[in-house]
């Protein structure tokens, strides 16, 4: 994996999405056949902004139009009765899915890749 793998820019919005807390090295596994499988999501949609990652080499910059787009189809998603919002609601508490609209919505209307908080160690320990 090459730090301008389109992926690996990919999984950072996720990240910043889902607010993980722990995102590490050892959790890409790149398989033979090109996928990029990213694993352990078990520190996310802290209400509180945890967001911990080693993919911060587009902080500041603008997001891709394509993240743009499924930032925007996600937002629509989040809304109401539709069937995202609806399994969302069976899985984490009305806060979780609150922040997590939230996020979008920053994101959105930043339409830029988080940069760290500062109240909160931006990488996890320990890295790998």
């Amino acid at each position: 994996m090459h730090a301008d793998d389109p992926r690996l820019r990919r999984l950072a919005v996720l990240d910043a999405v889902i607010n993980n807390g722990d995102r590490k090295g050892g959790h890409l596994l790149p398989a033979p056949d090109g996928r990029l499988y990213a694993i352990d999501h078990g520190v996310t949609f802290n209400v509180e902004d945890r967001l911990r990652t080693l993919l911060w080499g587009w902080a500041g910059e603008p997001l891709t139009e394509e993240a743009l787009g499924v930032l925007e189809a996600l937002d629509a998603s989040l809304d109401g009765g539709s069937p995202l919002a609806g399994r969302l609601a069976e899985l984490i508490t009305r806060e979780e899915a609150s922040a997590v609209r939230d996020r979008v919505r920053a994101l959105r209307k930043s339409a830029r890749h988080p940069e760290p908080a500062g109240n909160w160690p931006a990488i996890p320990w320990p890295p790998v």
